[in-house]
C-alpha cells in the first residue's frame, strides 16, 4: 500500500521539520521546550528504520532523507547545547570536536570516494544514536561527563569503521551493517565478477 511505504520518510521529515522548534526553544532560552523536542527527534530516530524494516519500505531516497535528519539533528542539538549549556560547551569543546569531526569525516570521505555520502547505517551507529542520547542526560545534569566521552571514543571508532567499509567495497552500497558483512560482500561480488 503506497501510504504505509511513505510512513518512513514521513517520520524523518518529521525529524527535520522539528529543528526550527527545537532552535528557537533554545534562542528563548527554554531548557524543557529544547530538551523535549530534541528527545522527540531523536526518539523518531530509530522509529524511520524500523517501519522502513517492517514495512519494506527500503529506497535510496529515504536512506539519504534519513541521513539528511542525522546531520540536521545533530547540527540543531550541538547549537542549542552551546547556547543553553554554555559552560559545559566550553568545557567540552575538545570532546565534541573530536565527534563532529569524526562524524562529518565520513560524510567527506564518502564524496571523495563515492560523490554521494556514505550513509550505512551500521549497527554501530544506531547504537550510538540512542547511546548519544543517554550520555547527554549525566552530562547536561553535570552528574558524570564520562558516559559522553565514551560515546565520543566509540564515535570515532564507528567512523573508522564506515571509512574502511568503503574502502574495502569497490562500489557504493546502501545498507552495510558491519565491517565484517562488508569483506563477505566484497567476496560474493569478486566471485561474480
Amino acid at each position: 500500500m503506497l501510504t504505509t511505504k511513505i510512513l518512513p520518510n514521513l517520520v524523518s521529515g518529521v525529524r527535520i521539520a522539528l529543528m526550527p522548534g527545537v532552535l528557537m526553544s533554545a534562542l528563548a532560552g527554554s531548557r524543557p521546550w529544547f530538551v523535549a523536542l530534541l528527545g522527540v527527534s531523536l526518539a523518531t530516530d530509530a522509529l524511520d528504520g524500523f517501519l522502513a524494516r517492517r514495512l519494506n519500505a527500503y529506497s535510496d531516497f529515504g536512506r539519504k532523507l534519513d541521513s539528511a535528519a542525522d546531520y540536521v539533528t545533530l547540527l540543531t542539538g550541538v547549537a542549542g547545547i552551546a547556547l543553553l549549556w554554555p559552560d559545559i560547551m566550553r568545557r567540552e569543546l575538545p570532546w565534541v570536536l573530536a565527534g563532529l569531526s569524526g562524524f562529518f569525516a565520513v560524510l567527506v570521505f564518502g564524496f571523495a570516494r563515492f560523490g554521494r555520502p556514505l550513509g550505512y547505517h551500521t549497527w554501530a551507529t544506531k547504537i550510538l544514536a540512542v547511546a548519544t542520547a543517554i550520555s547527554l542526560v549525566p552530562l547536561l545534569a553535570e552528574w558524570s561527563d564520562g558516559p559522553f566521552h565514551c560515546v565520543v571514543v566509540l564515535q570515532i571508532a564507528a567512523s573508522l569503521e564506515q571509512v574502511a567499509i568503503a574502502l574495502i567495497l569497490p562500489k557504493h552500497r546502501g545498507e552495510v551493517p558491519t565491517l565484517w558483512h562488508a569483506w563477505r560482500m566484497r567476496g560474493n561480488e569478486g566471485v561474480r565478477e
